[in-house]
């Protein structure tokens, strides 16, 4: 029997077992369910289980298993890892377990570790064939006793079919509504018994073609580039933007007689150019105010100047007028290809001996698409370019003139000095370049992934000691490779080249207005490739059985020793390595590996049996010691307690209490230098709450580089984005959590098929290893209205433009990664069933029918970081919140409930997501902090995201014992999302609500 998967692997009764609650009918065998290596009677277990099954995937339309987990109240959407995230490098799903990150959770098929797909150690879900699977368990709260390191807020486990007999053949297409761009998923599966039924082989081919959606496509709500603003009253709405209002000096938006809303926004860099970083008309430089007024620029501010498309003429830059819009070049949905095949085998040797085999192969194909590359850094330029007109060649003269003296200007790998008078001017030239084309990202990616091993019975000892005794041992190997192809980069050497004069000739580029040719565009375009290797090994041998027996049943128990080694290797193409490449995030090799030798055991004690009011009482424990071979964690304990108290045949009680761990990565440990760019907002400029604009602040921001002018203005962050590098540490420690739950269960004997179940959770884990201060919003916050201390390390981590006071490229914030703060997070999970048959069925198909109701809710308590342990009164508390602060929306209530009705061969269903409304953490995270600088309400843009409900209809339909039709629609009335600025993309959180509107599927399973 493969571990945690039943004795009979591969059964589907089609019907969704809700957390933690029994089947309906006790299971007659042992089983053995996620969360425990032991065997025992039935679904109970110390802490709640989720179980859905393939009938379950097929409903709900959803060709990726990431897309069906993130509908589990549980699981928070996962921003990075998905068909929506976008990002480079990316190409992969993953699942986030209770919010606290992907890397938290581990993911087993069959009770195994699967194949990881880079140095996080995470597995690409794109790798698990949905078709195959016959169940999946979930289980919240931390594992790392029964499965080691990693399982912090639980596991997930894919059980397979691997007993298979025949060939079935499954073809499916989803098409959404707004686009009519189509999904196609075909698997065929074959299997087959041998040697007179003492072995089987399944085999098991899939092939996935998912169409790419551009938020040009979708239109509506994902087309524009949204910012907050200040419109003209009436003209806008939650769903679209309003025309742009600017209320007289010294007024607030709405005391001006504005109203608060979304501006069509974008990019400081825009396809025309925009040059800055030079004195503003009006200062005590008459001559340069001249040269200003001679070419048209004498209302130039700190935004700069720009062009008409012919390069003609030159006209102060606006803001929002002239931004530009990113929006519709950026993919929505990525598209996807996919081709895997999987094996699964076992043959009996013997009675005692059999000896099983799981091999996995994928491609994977994911493309990213974005804008077209900007570059936003100073530049030279000859004062006598030829493309400028003879009075902008004499601003650039009396600019060169009115250097004080020698400075480096530095271009990807190229550096240059500028003098006085040298016939170069130094200017900021932020430009879009659009003819270069959108910046295309593409990842290959191979996985092979083989476990083989022997599995038996050892008989008995004795019949009262060391009883029922079963081993298995295994060794898998898994391999990812993976190619990242970047193209419609720049070359930051060759566009500084490029627009300088080479021995007298015109420059090869002319970036003053839409004037760049082809031969300009194929002289700074640049390609970059990386690679990605991971490897990771599990050997592992286990014993289980029956220790002894008590007066109140057998003492079950399981032990056995594992040794796992993980090895990663990142390549990154030269030039991205070098910071030359402009268009993607440069990053530094990664290499390294992390192993470990552990010995687990558990045990199950039957404490009390049919006594009154304790039907069954049973104590359970388990251990395991880590040997890890970093430095900086070397041997670590984990355990855990529990009690099963089942009071009756009507109410059972449950409790545990798990201690876990887990190790730091190949990435958190030798990560190079990765650059991100992402939303946030810098406390020096225009874009904070004007609460937080004190005298302290603009000290802070006055020390840490930002000239006193330019304190509060656009000028210090003209773009809604920010660029950091994040980097490893390998002296990390052991992230370490606490994990407990309480629940009932209760199934009345007045209604045998009614079912429910109530759970607590409470999980804190201490050491949280993330970057310094907790990522970019929180170390710049932490800086600037906390600590205000220039000298301390969240400031010295700020780097600024020493002209303007931005922070972009080549100046960025520096964050390495430590054990910097911790997570807790508590709630109650809901979970009820009930199965009833009515008295009438539906003339031609049956003459009886059924109705199932199911419903899973989960009720979030608290969800707390603390961004540094150094500060542990410094908590952002994020329940029923969203934002730059606390990431994906986490409600307070969020449930799926499904009714199916069924008539002999129809089955109709109706499902209901519900995602409760939140509100924006820059209100509710400084408010629960109890902090006076706490924006009001009603100065915040749109500030509460309203609840969404969808609605999904389905149905099977069996044409014949081996045909079956279904099919379905998701999101059946066309909602779109909440629309906010703070999403990561799209305008909303795409990750968490449906981007996609209705989106219709079917399809056609054939059995033969």
């Amino acid at each position: 029997m493969s571990q945690s998967a039943p004795t009979q692997s591969g059964d589907s009764d089609g019907q969704a077992i809700a957390p933690g609650v029994p089947a309906a009918e006790p299971v007659a065998q042992d089983v053995v369910v996620t969360g425990s290596r032991i065997a025992r009677s039935g679904f109970d277990a110390s802490t709640p289980v989720n179980v859905f099954n393939q009938q379950d995937i097929k409903l709900s339309g959803n060709v990726n298993i990431d897309k069906t987990l993130e509908q589990v109240p549980q699981v928070v959407a996962s921003q990075l890892g998905g068909a929506t995230s976008n990002t480079v490098p990316g190409g992969y799903a993953d699942v986030n377990l209770r919010g606290f990150g992907s890397t938290r959770n581990l993911v087993l098929v069959n009770g195994r570790r699967f194949a990881i797909f880079g140095p996080e150690q995470v597995v690409d879900l794109n790798t698990i064939p949905s078709s195959l699977i016959a169940r999946t368990e979930i289980v919240t709260g931390g594992s790392s006793a029964v499965y080691g390191s990693d399982a912090i807020t639980g596991v997930i486990n894919f059980i397979m079919r691997e007993d298979f007999s025949g060939v079935e053949a499954r073809a499916q297409v989803n098409v959404d509504r707004p686009t009519g761009t189509p999904t196609y998923n075909f698997d065929l599966t074959m299997g087959g018994n041998f040697s007179e039924g003492r072995g089987n082989l399944v085999v098991s081919g899939n092939y996935l073609n998912s169409g790419a959606i551009t938020r040009g496509d979708r239109g509506s709500f994902a087309y524009l580039s949204l910012a907050d603003g200040c419109v003209v009253p009436g003209s806008g709405s939650a769903t679209r933007p309003g025309t742009p209002f600017t209320p007289a000096a010294g007024q607030s938006c709405t005391g001006g007689g504005g109203q608060l809303g979304f501006i069509a926004s974008g990019s400081g860099d825009i396809p025309n150019g925009r040059f800055s970083g030079i004195p503003a008309a009006g200062g005590s430089n008459a001559a340069l105010n001249a040269a200003y007024a001679a070419a048209g620029l004498s209302g130039l501010t700190s935004r700069g100047f720009t062009f008409n498309s012919a390069g003609t003429v030159a006209r102060p830059a606006l803001t929002p007028q002239d931004d530009f819009n990113l929006g519709p070049d950026n993919y929505l949905i990525q598209p996807q290809k996919r081709w895997m095949i999987n094996s699964f085998g076992h043959y009996d040797f013997t009675d005692t001996i059999t000896g099983y085999m799981e091999l996995h192969y994928s491609h994977n194909e994911v493309n990213a698409r974005l804008a077209p590359t900007n570059i936003g850094s100073p530049m030279l330029f000859n004062v006598n370019n030829p493309y400028l007109s003879p009075a902008l060649q004499n601003v650039l003269g009396v600019l060169d003139r009115s250097e004080t003296g020698n400075s480096t200007v530095s271009a990807g790998t190229a550096t240059y000095t500028n003098r006085p008078n040298d016939g170069l001017a130094q200017i900021t030239a932020g430009r879009r370049y659009v003819e270069v084309g959108p910046r295309m990202a593409s990842e290959r990616r191979n996985v092979f992934r083989g476990a083989w091993g022997f599995r038996g019975g050892l008989g008995d000892v004795s019949e009262n000691f060391l009883s029922d005794l079963k081993y298995d041992v295994y060794y898998t190997y898994s391999r990812s490779e993976d190619t990242l192809l970047l193209q419609n980069a720049l070359s930051r050497s060759r566009v500084q080249a490029a627009v300088l004069s080479q021995n007298g000739a015109a420059p090869v580029c002319d970036i003053f207005g839409a004037q760049i040719t082809e031969a300009c565009a194929a002289a700074i375009r640049i390609s970059a490739t990386n690679t990605t290797v991971a490897t990771q090994q599990v050997a592992q041998g286990s014993i289980t059985g029956t220790l002894f027996r008590l007066p109140a049943g057998k003492v079950g128990f399981s032990s056995g020793f594992e040794w796992r080694k993980t090895d990663a290797v990142f390549s990154p193409d030269s030039f991205l390595a070098s910071g030359d490449v402009a268009g993607f995030n440069p990053g530094l090799p990664t290499q390294g590996s992390v192993s470990v030798k552990e010995g687990f055991g558990e045990v199950r004690v039957p404490l009390i049996h049919d006594t009154p009011f304790i039907q069954n009482l049973t104590a359970n424990a388990a251990f395991r010691y880590s040997d890890y071979d970093l430095k900086g964690i070397g041997g670590n304990w984990t355990y855990l307690g529990g009690l099963d108290w089942r009071v009756n045949r009507s109410i059972a009680l449950r409790g545990q209490y798990q201690r876990a761990i887990r190790a730091p990565n190949v990435s958190e440990l030798y990560g190079g230098v990765n650059r991100v760019t992402s939303v946030a907002t810098d406390p020096c400029s225009n874009r904070g709450s004007a609460a937080l604009q004190t005298a302290s602040v603009r000290a802070v921001c006055q020390a840490t580089g930002v000239p006193a002018a330019n304190v509060f203005t656009a000028a210090v962050q003209p773009n809604t984005i920010i660029p950091a590098d994040f980097g490893g540490n390998p002296n990390l420690a052991a992230e370490k959590s606490d994990t407990y739950t309480a629940g009932a269960v209760f199934t009345p004997a007045f209604a045998p098929r009614l079912l429910f179940s109530v759970d607590y959770f409470n999980i804190k884990l201490d050491g949280a290893i993330s970057s310094l201060g907790g990522g970019l919003q929180n170390t710049l916050n932490l800086c600037y209205t906390v600590i205000q201390d220039a000298s301390s390390p969240y400031c010295q981590a700020v780097q600024r433009n020493p002209t303007t006071g931005e922070i972009n490229d080549p100046y960025v914030a520096k964050i390495l990664n430590a054990n910097t703060g911790s997570l807790r997070t508590s709630g109650l999970d809901f979970a009820a069933r009930y199965r009833f048959n009515l008295g009438f069925g539906f003339p031609g198909l049956g003459e009886t029918s059924s109705i199932d109701l199911s419903s899973t809710f989960t009720w979030l308590n608290d969800f707390t970081s603390v961004p540094v342990a150094a500060f542990p009164n410094l908590q952002n508390h994020c329940e029923g919140s969203y934002g730059p602060t606390c990431g994906q929306p986490l409600p307070i209530w969020r449930g799926t409930s499904r009714v199916t009705w069924e008539t002999g061969p129809l089955s109709l269903s109706l499902r209901h997501r519900y995602i409760g409304p939140v509100t924006t953490d820059r209100y509710l995270v400084p408010l629960r902090q109890g902090s006076t600088a706490t924006p009001a309400l009603n100065t915040l843009v749109y500030p509460k995201l309203p609840d969404r409900h969808y609605f999904d209809l389905s149905f099977s339909y069996d044409v014949a014992k081996t045909f079956q039709l279904f099919g379905g629609a998701n999101n059946i009335f066309n909602q779109n999302p909440p629309i906010t600025t703070q999403g990561p993309s799209a305008n909303t959180f795409s990750a968490t609500y449906d981007v996609m509107g209705t989106e219709f599927f079917f399809g056609i399973t054939a059995k033969f």
